[in-house]
């Protein structure tokens, strides 16, 4: 019986690992050209983000994410000439750009952002704060 109860367990646990490392991750080494687009679209808004905060004239707050769309280098973007930057939308209930999702925190000293893609299994997002540095993201598995 102890033998029955062991193999079942052992099959139970391999058959989950095998379903959860089947998951396909969208970003990384198999990653389709559209998959590709998207990422680079993401660092652009990533990059816009720096660029409104660099932009706010100096003063000593950053801008939460309620605050974006009215920074003054946030009303340039209808009117660029970059078609990603005229699709990024500063919307804090909606996706930043398609699928991805803007988590921004501010504070007196600095800000620090996640653009995540939510439709990928993996969790795969982009990280940056003040310093300007964007970093690439995913869970540990």
């Amino acid at each position: 019986m102890v033998k029955h109860v062991v193999a079942f367990t052992t099959a139970m646990l391999v058959t989950s690992a095998g379903t959860a490392f089947a998951q396909q991750c969208l970003h990384g080494a198999n990653e389709a050209p559209e998959q590709a687009a998207r990422r680079k679209e993401a660092i652009t808004a990533a990059r816009t983000v720096h660029n409104i905060q660099a932009n706010r004239g100096g003063g000593p707050l950053y801008f939460r994410h309620d605050e974006l769309a009215a920074a003054p280098h946030a009303q340039t973007m209808k009117t660029s000439t970059n078609e990603t930057t005229r699709r990024i939308s500063l919307d804090p209930l909606g996706d930043i750009l398609p699928g991805w999702k803007l988590t921004l925190d501010v504070s007196r000293e600095g800000y620090w952002f996640m653009i995540k893609d939510r439709t990928d299994p993996c969790g795969f997002a982009f990280v940056s704060n003040q310093d300007g540095l964007i970093y690439t993201a995913q869970p540990l598995r």
